[in-house]
C-alpha cells in the first residue's frame, strides 16, 4: 500500500499545479473581460478568434427566498437562494472561419 501511495505523490503535486494554473488562467480571464468593458467593445476579431461582448442587465426571475420562506425550509435552503444576479458582461467566442 505505501508503494502505491508513493506514486501517487507525483500527482498531488501536479494535481496543486494545475489548480494554481487555472487560478492564474481565470484571473487573467477577468482582467481581459474588464479590458474589453471598459473600453466598450462589442466585437472583435483576432487572428484565431472572434469575440462578442454582451451587457447582460439585471434579469427578473422568480423570487426564490420568498417561495422558500412559504414552505418553511432549511437556513441552508433560504441562504442558498439568496444570490441575487446584477448585471454582468458575457463574452461568446468563436473561432475564425479564415475569411477576410
Amino acid at each position: 500500500m505505501d508503494k502505491a501511495m508513493n506514486n501517487l505523490k507525483p500527482l498531488a503535486d501536479e494535481y496543486g499545479e494545475i489548480k494554481a494554473q487555472l487560478a492564474d488562467l481565470a484571473q487573467r480571464q477577468k482582467d481581459i473581460k474588464k479590458a474589453f468593458a471598459e473600453a466598450g467593445v462589442s466585437e472583435l476579431e483576432g487572428l484565431t478568434f472572434r469575440i462578442v461582448v454582451s451587457q447582460v442587465e439585471d434579469s427578473s426571475c422568480p423570487d426564490y427566498k420568498a417561495i422558500c420562506e412559504k414552505l418553511e425550509p432549511s437556513r441552508q435552503m433560504i441562504a442558498a437562494n439568496q444570490k441575487v444576479t446584477k448585471g454582468y458582461t458575457r463574452i461568446n467566442v468563436y473561432g475564425r472561419t479564415g475569411d477576410e
